[in-house]
């Protein structure tokens, strides 16, 4: 299986269009969303349509959450002012319909055997994956050799090596825009962090997107520009 992956949308219609361009281009067998279709981009009702037309199986992000609950959910977390600015925003602005489908999106699936999607960790869709301590959690909860995650914006490949220690890559060190890493998930735990699809946040990130090749035990990174 050649899995495709890409997350962190956040209503960024063309940066998405682009992206699944890209992955048509790596022959991707199938694909998967990692959260966040919607909040601060101006477009969330075409990026949640055309991801339901694909039918691309999608977890809940905190911005899917925050959009759909903004309100009447107490605990509701943003990271910024903005943040809950442009969830307020976006509310009002989603069709009965996507607002249904945000509403009913997982916290977890497993699109193959081996492999789990979660938007940030498996106990909480706001965790930054910045520490040691929060990483080791996420390597001890998941229930697989892989996770892949979104959330932070940040292309890392996090490794649990065979004697528990942590070992963090950037993929990006390189100066490449095109990397592929070879995985050993019979020996080591990986969290795949994709990075993110959205151009519209103060991060300015180039759009990333990945494919995962269970077969050849590889995970490949491709930056998308326009």
């Amino acid at each position: 299986m050649r899995l495709g992956i890409f997350t962190d949308v956040h209503a960024d219609y063309e940066a998405l269009v682009r992206v699944l361009r890209a992955l048509e281009a790596l022959a991707a067998d199938s694909l998967v969303c990692l959260g966040d279709l919607v909040v601060h981009g101006q477009r969330p009702n075409e990026v949640v349509d055309l991801v339901r037309s694909l039918a691309i199986p999608t977890v809940g992000g905190n911005h899917d959450h925050g959009a759909v609950y903004y309100g009447s959910d107490p605990r509701l977390v943003f990271f910024n002012p903005k943040s809950e600015l442009h969830t307020a925003l976006t509310q009002p602005r989603l069709s009965d319909a996507n607002r249904t489908y945000l509403a009913q999106l997982p916290e977890r699936f497993h699109p193959v055997p081996d492999v789990c999607c979660v938007h940030a960790c498996y106990r909480d869709r706001y965790g930054l994956l910045y520490s040691d301590t929060i990483l080791a959690q996420l390597h001890a909860d998941a229930p697989v050799p892989v996770t892949l995650s979104g959330h932070t914006h940040r292309t890392r490949i996090h490794v649990r090596q065979e004697d528990g220690s942590l070992v963090d890559i950037d993929p990006w060190e390189s100066g490449a825009e095109r990397v592929t890493y070879e995985l050993d998930w019979e020996r080591e735990r990986y969290i795949l962090n994709c990075g993110n699809t959205s151009q519209l946040l103060y991060d300015r990130l180039p759009a990333v997107c990945g494919l995962l090749d269970t077969k050849a035990r590889t995970i490949t990174w491709q930056r998308v520009y326009e």
